[in-house]
């Protein structure tokens, strides 16, 4: 569940879930379908093999349950009990593979934790960490924090993580001409075989992303908004972001753009230091 749609999982369509409002209040619904063009036009323009993050595909929006149901011939004695607000059909984020679940729970989790199966959960990648915080006795295994220090431990490539955000985001940026607000980051399923033990890489949410209209600020606000994602400058995953990110910038003939935004999180986390 999110701030304003909740993710149902479609029973008999494992591939894709419904992402569905909670409020069907006019702005509610026009935030909903605007995540859906986005999903489209981001697809469009910065998917890809060569993309070291995937995007999940959107299949399609509706104004209401009904259309839907009525669309994939979903009889009323199937039906899911959805309340009839807009919704759109995305392809599904799966969880980590069983081994990654595993190596999270034995090197990670608390001890109560390791006597039980390992969790189904997404991992979010926080490079912007360079070490977690231990000792806590509240773990979110949905959503479980991967600090630089915990992907290195679990032998995953640090530095092309790094490259593939800067990637994605220049991609974001230069090539869609948003600013990436809320973006995240995941280490995930792979969704076309649920089963793989390959780590599969998405880039996710993006419900806030607005046009960027040229300005370097908007950008930077967004960035730095997203924190704890991105490294910060100090760290040693910083040079293969920004290389990444500058390369990408210059396949879109954005290059001064670029360089601007990163002087600009050069300073911003210059002053808060």
């Amino acid at each position: 569940m999110g701030s304003f749609a909740t993710v149902f999982v479609s029973e008999g369509r494992g591939g894709v879930v419904l992402k569905q409002i909670q409020d069907p209040c006019k702005d509610a619904v026009a935030m909903l379908m605007k995540e859906h063009d986005d999903l489209l036009t981001l697809n469009s323009v910065c998917g890809g093999s060569s993309q070291f993050f995937q995007l999940p595909r959107a299949h399609g929006s509706y104004t209401d349950y009904y259309s839907f149901a009525q669309e994939v011939g979903i009889q009323r004695t199937e039906d899911m009990g959805l309340p009839p607000h807009a919704l759109y059909v995305m392809q599904r984020i799966w969880p980590v593979s069983h081994r990654l679940a595993t190596s999270i729970r034995d090197l990670f989790l608390p001890q109560p934790f390791r006597d039980q199966p390992p969790p189904q959960l997404l991992a979010r990648l926080y490079l912007g960490n360079g070490t977690s915080r231990q000792g806590s006795r509240f773990v979110n295994t949905e959503n479980f924090p991967l600090s630089a220090d915990r992907i290195e431990r679990l032998g995953l490539p640090a530095d092309k993580i790094a490259a593939g955000m800067g990637q994605m985001l220049a991609s974001i940026n230069f090539k869609a001409g948003r600013d990436g607000r809320d973006i995240e980051f995941v280490l995930c399923g792979h969704p076309e075989n649920p089963l793989s033990k390959v780590p599969f890489y998405e880039c996710i949410d993006f419900n806030q992303m607005r046009p960027h209209g040229g300005s370097a600020i908007v950008i930077v606000s967004s960035m730095v908004s997203n924190d704890p994602y991105y490294p910060r400058p100090w760290l040693p995953q910083w040079q293969a972001f920004a290389d990444a990110y500058l390369a990408t910038a210059a396949e879109a003939n954005e290059s001064p753009l670029a360089h601007d935004v990163l002087q600009k999180v050069h300073s911003h986390w210059e002053e808060k230091n």
